[in-house]
């Protein structure tokens, strides 16, 4: 099967020469503009959200950043960004503060983006994402009232809808540059729950894979951080996760840019055999 894939592709559809794939082979290399509300939600809401294993952080119980964010990826021989369609999406994360057996991380309960490749590449990950449609605020690095500066005053604000129907919208508008205390991506490690079910009689509730991975970046640079005042609107949907996690507090905001690469991921834990209600005790 390995020799199978390594020719076909890195995952389905497969194909003689592998190009068909939904994601193409790792490593993933990434760059990116954020634009991140750090709010606190119920803590009972987020705790019910967690897999077995992860527990909330007792000094940031309900601590929850949502991230509106502008991605291009690519593999190692750039080809995609020759083809941008193939590189480009936009998505919104959501990260709550969480404890591994003693160590602060975050954890993704939901994310949307909006494309087919990094949703396919965001389940072999771990990441929850659905396809949806997210909008930011862009800096085309001209001076201009429709491209904001990376100033004092200026305004950066992003939105995000699944299926028509808007789930949050979020600003920032910047003071100054940020200090260490900023919570930008991979600030702390991410742990994400990579779960994918079976569809064989009786069985629907064994899944194939169910199991706590830390996801591992690698060259990461990161250009200046700025802080500023934020708002932040959670709106009620019958489905949506999202709307489960309302802000009951809204904190700080930041915009800044982000590039790493992701190979692997680090496996912490086979979950199969517990059930997403059972002990969060370790």
């Amino acid at each position: 099967m390995t020799q199978f894939a390594d020719s076909q592709g890195y995952m389905g559809p497969f194909s003689r020469d592998g190009t068909a794939s939904i994601a193409p082979t790792p490593p993933w290399h990434y760059a990116a503009d954020f634009v991140t509300v750090e709010y606190w939600s119920n803590p009972a809401a987020v705790e019910a959200l967690l897999p077995p294993g992860l527990t909330l952080h007792p000094d940031e119980q309900g601590l929850t950043t949502l991230s509106f964010v502008d991605w291009q990826a690519c593999t190692d021989t750039g080809g995609e960004l020759l083809d941008p369609i193939r590189a480009q999406y936009r998505e919104c994360i959501m990260l709550v503060s969480v404890v591994y057996e003693g160590i602060p991380m975050h954890y993704s309960p939901y994310i949307v983006v909006d494309q087919d490749t990094s949703m396919a590449r965001g389940w072999v990950l771990g990441y929850p994402k659905k396809l949806g449609s997210v909008w930011i605020t862009k800096s085309m690095g001209v001076p201009s009232i429709a491209s904001p500066s990376l100033a004092p005053g200026n305004v950066f604000a992003g939105t995000v809808a699944v299926k028509d129907r808007r789930l949050a919208e979020g600003n920032v508008r910047i003071t100054s540059e940020a200090d260490d205390s900023a919570v930008t991506f991979g600030s702390r490690p991410i742990v994400a729950l990579r779960h994918f079910p079976s569809m064989f009689e009786g069985l629907h509730n064994e899944p194939a894979v169910f199991e706590l991975v830390r996801l591992q970046a690698e060259n990461v640079i990161a250009g200046p951080v700025w802080e500023g005042t934020a708002n932040l609107s959670i709106l009620e949907s019958p489905t949506e996760t999202m709307s489960a996690l309302p802000p009951v507090r809204v904190g700080r905001g930041w915009r800044y840019s982000l590039a790493m690469t992701n190979r692997y991921n680090y496996r912490l834990r086979d979950l199969r055999g517990a059930r997403p209600g059972d002990s969060q005790e370790n």
